[in-house]
């Protein structure tokens, strides 16, 4: 499989208020024009994907797909990326991130408790008038 253009998908208006969405391929493409195509949706990259198959058969040396008994079957690799190897990695950047958040809450609550606890002197005092403390000695 490999990047063939960018379309825009335009709307293409029927009799009445039907309205169908419409994908110009490139030029170089003009011998599909009017050939019958079976289209696919599926998920590339995490994002929506259409996979177009014409009804005629390319037999080249850089094909993405692999002829068995006459078959034409899609190669699995160019269409599935390995989606448990994705999972994997995100899961294990999660549990580094909830690893950290956790360090920083145990690092917060340190903090607090050390600001929170009494002191001796003016750490104490909790007027910032010093002629209204009581001298204890």
């Amino acid at each position: 499989m490999h990047y063939i253009g960018t379309s825009k998908i335009s709307p293409l208006y029927s009799k009445g208020s039907i309205i169908y969405p419409q994908i110009r391929l490139p030029q170089r493409y003009n011998d599909v024009i009017g050939k019958n195509a079976q289209i696919f949706e599926t998920e590339y990259n995490g994002k929506r994907a259409f996979f177009i198959v014409t009804e005629e058969s390319e037999k080249t040396k850089n094909s993405v797909f692999k002829f068995v008994d006459k078959v034409l079957k899609p190669d699995v690799e160019v269409l599935k990326p390995h989606p448990e190897k994705e999972v994997e990695s995100r899961l294990s950047a999660f549990e580094s991130k909830i690893d950290k958040l956790i360090e920083l809450n145990f690092q917060n609550n340190e903090l607090i408790k050390s600001k929170s606890s009494k002191k001796d002197g003016l750490g104490r005092i909790r007027t910032g008038d010093l002629r209204r403390v009581k001298a204890m000695s």
